[in-house]
């Protein structure tokens, strides 16, 4: 398949799922916080069961995430370049930081049980609580954080 078809393919999977599934949030605006066309592209893959790959790549943004910030918290004292990073988090800060790491935990096991137990109406409020989280909560915690460590790189 060639790029403008997997592209195609995606659309078409993501109205299906939504149709079925009954959820509010809209392609462009998961698009543009969860990259899904970045992603189909990169694997060169649609699934059958589409609304699983959704899920699975709206956790991986939000534990990609929980990566960097757990090693603000608990940084590698052998990386020079984690541990100088990890000074510039105050007390305030880290509290923070460990709220939007405890979010990130909730959407990856709240999806983990929604594999299990195959609810649809649960994927469906997954999905869209993922939009609101992130946006609400989670990204402005990101946006204050790198804030303090761009700011701390420039000084």
């Amino acid at each position: 398949m060639n790029k403008s078809e997997l592209l195609e393919e995606l659309e078409r999977k993501f109205e299906e799922i939504k149709n079925e599934l009954g959820f509010n949030s809209n392609f462009e605006e998961l698009d543009k916080i969860f990259f899904l066309k970045d992603e189909v592209l990169g694997r060169e893959f649609v699934s059958e069961k589409y609304s699983r790959q959704l899920c699975a790549r709206i956790v991986e943004l939000f534990m990609t995430w929980n990566s960097y910030l757990h090693g603000l918290v608990m940084p590698n004292p052998q990386n020079f370049l984690s541990l100088t990073e990890a000074k510039r988090i105050d007390v305030e800060l880290r509290k923070e930081i460990g709220d939007a790491m405890k979010i990130g935990m909730m959407i990856s096991s709240w999806n983990n049980l929604i594999g299990l137990t195959k609810n649809k109406s649960e994927e469906a409020k997954f999905i869209d609580e993922a939009v609101r989280v992130w946006k609400d909560e989670y990204n402005p915690i990101l946006i204050k954080v790198l804030t303090t460590i761009s700011d701390g790189w420039k000084e």
